[in-house]
C-alpha cells in the first residue's frame, strides 16, 4: 500500500518543483517579462516611426498570413 502513495507522490514531484520555483521567483520572473515587452514594444515603434523594414520584417511583428 505503501508504494502506491510513494509513486502518487513522485508523479507530481516535478510540478511542485515548478510551483516552488515560481513562488521563490516570482518578483524576478514578472520583472524580467516586463522588460521583454518594454524592448520589443520599444523596438515595434522604432520600426513603425522610421520605417525600418528588418525590424518591420521580424515575425513577431509581421502581420498574419504574410511570409
Amino acid at each position: 500500500m505503501e508504494t502506491t502513495k510513494l509513486d502518487h507522490e513522485k508523479s507530481f514531484q516535478p510540478f511542485q518543483r515548478i510551483k516552488l520555483f515560481g513562488s521563490k521567483y516570482k518578483g524576478e520572473i514578472g520583472l524580467g517579462i516586463l522588460i521583454l515587452y518594454v524592448f520589443l514594444l520599444g523596438l515595434g515603434t522604432v520600426g513603425e516611426v522610421w520605417n525600418v523594414e528588418w525590424i518591420l520584417d521580424l515575425p513577431i511583428f509581421r502581420s498574419p498570413g504574410k511570409y
